[in-house]
């Protein structure tokens, strides 16, 4: 699958903000935990893939990362 760099730096920051969101909600008190866990382990595997992709992708049209083995 091809991806643009920028395409990538937005799935990661709505990644990141959906972490954010649900760890916020937990603190405040209006989530439990388990919900805030389970955003966690579902979101959080993609938002660092799509860092991972963002870092290796190129600046020019769309690109295949190569991540390693």
């Amino acid at each position: 699958m091809r991806m643009k760099k920028t395409m990538v730096a937005r799935i990661f920051w709505a990644g990141a903000g959906v972490c954010l969101i649900s760890s916020g909600l937990f603190f405040t008190g209006l989530i439990p935990l388990s919900v805030c866990a389970a955003v966690h382990v579902l979101v959080f595997p993609v938002t660092v893939l799509a860092l991972f992709f963002w870092w290796m992708a190129g600046q020019s049209g769309g690109d295949i990362p190569f991540i390693g083995y």
